[in-house]
Protein backbone atom coordinates (compact mmCIF):
# COMPACT_ATOMS: atom_id res chain seq x y z
CA UNK A 1 0.00 0.00 0.00
CA UNK A 2 1.30 3.37 -0.82
CA UNK A 3 2.00 6.21 1.27
CA UNK A 4 -0.60 8.98 1.32
CA UNK A 5 1.07 12.70 0.95
CA UNK A 6 -0.80 15.41 2.24
CA UNK A 7 0.10 18.83 0.39
CA UNK A 8 -0.12 21.34 3.56
CA UNK A 9 0.11 21.48 7.11
CA UNK A 10 -2.10 23.34 8.12
CA UNK A 11 -5.16 23.31 10.89
CA UNK A 12 -7.25 22.12 7.81
CA UNK A 13 -4.10 19.36 7.28
CA UNK A 14 -4.52 17.82 10.43
CA UNK A 15 -8.09 17.35 10.14
CA UNK A 16 -7.95 15.90 6.88
CA UNK A 17 -5.69 13.41 8.31
CA UNK A 18 -8.35 12.15 10.61
CA UNK A 19 -10.69 11.66 7.90
CA UNK A 20 -8.31 9.44 6.18
CA UNK A 21 -7.03 7.33 8.79
CA UNK A 22 -10.80 6.62 9.35
CA UNK A 23 -10.84 5.58 5.40
CA UNK A 24 -7.60 3.64 5.49
CA UNK A 25 -6.31 2.82 8.65
CA UNK A 26 -3.12 1.52 8.22
CA UNK A 27 -1.89 3.64 5.76
CA UNK A 28 1.09 5.72 6.17
CA UNK A 29 0.18 9.50 6.54
CA UNK A 30 2.48 12.19 5.99
CA UNK A 31 2.68 15.89 5.33
CA UNK A 32 4.40 18.38 2.60
CA UNK A 33 4.86 21.94 3.49
CA UNK A 34 3.76 24.35 1.03
CA UNK A 35 4.60 28.07 0.65
CA UNK A 36 1.75 29.22 2.75
CA UNK A 37 1.72 31.49 6.00
CA UNK A 38 -1.74 29.81 6.47
CA UNK A 39 -0.41 26.61 7.09
CA UNK A 40 1.75 27.24 9.53
CA UNK A 41 2.58 23.61 12.07
CA UNK A 42 4.52 22.00 14.67
CA UNK A 43 3.26 18.99 12.71
CA UNK A 44 6.22 16.48 11.98
CA UNK A 45 6.59 17.57 8.19
CA UNK A 46 8.73 17.61 5.38
CA UNK A 47 10.27 20.00 2.69
CA UNK A 48 8.71 20.35 -0.82
CA UNK A 49 10.92 18.21 -2.62
CA UNK A 50 13.34 19.94 -5.25
CA UNK A 51 12.48 17.38 -7.66
CA UNK A 52 9.71 16.62 -8.85
CA UNK A 53 6.82 14.99 -6.79
CA UNK A 54 7.26 10.98 -6.17
CA UNK A 55 5.07 9.14 -7.95
CA UNK A 56 5.08 6.31 -5.76
CA UNK A 57 2.95 7.98 -3.49
CA UNK A 58 -0.99 9.14 -3.73
CA UNK A 59 -1.60 12.47 -2.98
CA UNK A 60 -4.40 14.71 -1.53
CA UNK A 61 -4.83 18.44 -1.29
CA UNK A 62 -4.58 19.82 2.50
CA UNK A 63 -5.25 23.37 1.70
CA UNK A 64 -8.51 24.63 2.26
CA UNK A 65 -8.14 28.10 0.35
CA UNK A 66 -9.31 27.71 -3.24
CA UNK A 67 -6.83 29.76 -5.15
CA UNK A 68 -4.27 27.77 -3.37
CA UNK A 69 -5.88 24.79 -4.18
CA UNK A 70 -5.56 25.54 -8.22
CA UNK A 71 -2.45 26.50 -8.08
CA UNK A 72 -1.60 23.04 -6.65
CA UNK A 73 -3.12 21.26 -8.94
CA UNK A 74 -2.11 23.34 -11.98
CA UNK A 75 1.16 22.76 -11.34
CA UNK A 76 1.53 19.45 -10.41
CA UNK A 77 -1.29 17.07 -11.30
CA UNK A 78 -2.49 18.41 -15.09
CA UNK A 79 -0.37 15.79 -16.54
CA UNK A 80 -1.92 13.12 -15.18
CA UNK A 81 1.48 11.32 -13.60
CA UNK A 82 1.03 11.36 -10.20
CA UNK A 83 -1.43 9.49 -8.45
CA UNK A 84 -4.72 11.61 -6.93
CA UNK A 85 -7.42 8.87 -6.01
CA UNK A 86 -10.47 9.41 -4.28
CA UNK A 87 -11.30 9.21 -0.71
CA UNK A 88 -14.44 8.61 0.43
CA UNK A 89 -15.56 7.88 4.17
CA UNK A 90 -17.14 4.33 4.88
CA UNK A 91 -19.74 6.15 7.21
CA UNK A 92 -20.87 8.50 3.44
CA UNK A 93 -23.79 7.47 1.75
CA UNK A 94 -23.90 7.70 -2.64
CA UNK A 95 -24.66 6.49 -5.86
CA UNK A 96 -21.62 8.32 -7.41
CA UNK A 97 -19.51 6.79 -10.27
CA UNK A 98 -16.09 8.05 -9.50
CA UNK A 99 -14.21 6.29 -12.57
CA UNK A 100 -13.63 9.08 -14.30
CA UNK A 101 -13.04 11.81 -11.53
CA UNK A 102 -9.83 12.11 -9.20
CA UNK A 103 -8.78 14.11 -5.78
CA UNK A 104 -12.28 14.52 -4.21
CA UNK A 105 -12.38 13.53 -0.56
CA UNK A 106 -16.08 12.87 0.35
CA UNK A 107 -16.04 12.47 5.09
CA UNK A 108 -18.29 10.90 7.47
CA UNK A 109 -21.76 11.02 7.53
CA UNK A 110 -22.53 13.08 3.78
CA UNK A 111 -24.99 12.38 1.35
CA UNK A 112 -24.70 12.65 -2.36
CA UNK A 113 -27.99 11.10 -4.08
CA UNK A 114 -29.41 9.83 -6.95
CA UNK A 115 -27.68 10.75 -10.10
CA UNK A 116 -25.01 13.47 -8.91
CA UNK A 117 -22.51 14.60 -10.84
CA UNK A 118 -19.42 15.16 -9.50
CA UNK A 119 -16.46 16.37 -11.22
CA UNK A 120 -12.60 16.22 -9.38
CA UNK A 121 -10.61 17.52 -6.46
CA UNK A 122 -13.56 18.67 -4.55
CA UNK A 123 -13.50 18.46 -0.52
CA UNK A 124 -16.61 17.80 0.91
CA UNK A 125 -16.70 17.84 4.42
CA UNK A 126 -19.01 15.81 7.22
CA UNK A 127 -22.56 16.14 7.18
CA UNK A 128 -22.81 17.67 3.99
CA UNK A 129 -25.50 16.78 1.64
CA UNK A 130 -26.23 16.92 -2.28
CA UNK A 131 -29.80 16.47 -3.42
CA UNK A 132 -30.68 13.72 -6.32
CA UNK A 133 -29.77 15.02 -10.02
CA UNK A 134 -27.36 17.95 -9.14
CA UNK A 135 -23.80 18.53 -10.53
CA UNK A 136 -20.88 19.61 -8.82
CA UNK A 137 -18.06 21.10 -10.80
CA UNK A 138 -14.40 20.60 -10.33
CA UNK A 139 -12.23 22.38 -7.13
CA UNK A 140 -15.17 23.46 -4.81
CA UNK A 141 -14.79 23.59 -0.72
CA UNK A 142 -18.19 22.60 1.06
CA UNK A 143 -17.96 23.25 4.62
CA UNK A 144 -19.80 21.26 7.29
CA UNK A 145 -23.25 20.97 6.92
CA UNK A 146 -23.89 22.42 3.56
CA UNK A 147 -27.01 21.73 2.40
CA UNK A 148 -28.50 21.31 -1.37
CA UNK A 149 -31.55 20.25 -2.32
CA UNK A 150 -32.22 18.18 -5.63
CA UNK A 151 -31.13 19.32 -9.23
CA UNK A 152 -28.65 22.12 -8.41
CA UNK A 153 -26.01 23.05 -10.40
CA UNK A 154 -22.61 24.19 -8.73
CA UNK A 155 -20.07 25.73 -10.97
CA UNK A 156 -15.81 25.02 -10.26
CA UNK A 157 -13.98 26.83 -7.59
CA UNK A 158 -16.67 27.40 -4.93
CA UNK A 159 -15.92 28.12 -1.34
CA UNK A 160 -18.84 27.27 0.20
CA UNK A 161 -19.13 28.09 4.44
CA UNK A 162 -20.55 26.77 7.37
CA UNK A 163 -24.35 25.62 6.67
CA UNK A 164 -24.72 27.32 3.47
CA UNK A 165 -27.96 26.01 2.06
CA UNK A 166 -29.08 26.10 -2.03
CA UNK A 167 -32.75 25.17 -2.78
CA UNK A 168 -33.64 23.46 -5.27
CA UNK A 169 -32.95 24.44 -9.12
CA UNK A 170 -30.27 26.82 -7.97
CA UNK A 171 -27.14 27.48 -10.62
CA UNK A 172 -24.36 28.97 -9.42
CA UNK A 173 -21.55 30.34 -11.45
CA UNK A 174 -18.06 29.51 -10.83
CA UNK A 175 -15.33 31.10 -8.41
CA UNK A 176 -18.13 31.56 -6.07
CA UNK A 177 -17.53 32.49 -2.27
CA UNK A 178 -20.11 32.20 -0.02
CA UNK A 179 -19.73 32.35 4.19
CA UNK A 180 -21.79 30.96 6.92
CA UNK A 181 -25.72 30.53 7.36
CA UNK A 182 -26.34 31.82 3.57
CA UNK A 183 -29.24 30.57 1.70
CA UNK A 184 -28.83 30.75 -1.97
CA UNK A 185 -31.69 30.51 -4.51
CA UNK A 186 -32.49 31.11 -8.48
CA UNK A 187 -29.04 32.15 -10.13
CA UNK A 188 -26.19 33.28 -8.93
CA UNK A 189 -23.76 34.84 -11.20
CA UNK A 190 -19.84 33.62 -11.42
CA UNK A 191 -17.42 35.69 -9.51
CA UNK A 192 -19.44 36.76 -7.01
CA UNK A 193 -19.54 36.69 -2.79
CA UNK A 194 -22.21 36.08 -0.68
CA UNK A 195 -22.91 36.96 2.14
CA UNK A 196 -25.43 36.98 5.08
CA UNK A 197 -27.85 40.21 5.58
CA UNK A 198 -28.44 38.71 9.40
CA UNK A 199 -24.47 38.92 10.23
CA UNK A 200 -23.73 39.22 14.15
CA UNK A 201 -22.00 42.95 14.50
CA UNK A 202 -19.96 43.34 17.35
CA UNK A 203 -20.07 46.91 19.25
CA UNK A 204 -17.25 48.23 21.92
CA UNK A 205 -18.67 49.37 24.71
CA UNK A 206 -16.65 52.27 26.31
Amino acid sequence: MSDIVILGAGKFAVELASYLRDIEPQACIRFLAIEDPSCASALPLEAWPEQELDARHRYVLGVAEIALRQQLIDRHFSDGRLLAPNFVHPDARHHLDLNHSRGNVIAARSYLGVNVQLGSWNMINYHCCLGHHSTLGDNNFLSPMFNAGNSVTLGSRGFYGLSTVVTPLTVVGDDVTVQAGVVLSELIPEGVHCSSTARQKIIQLV
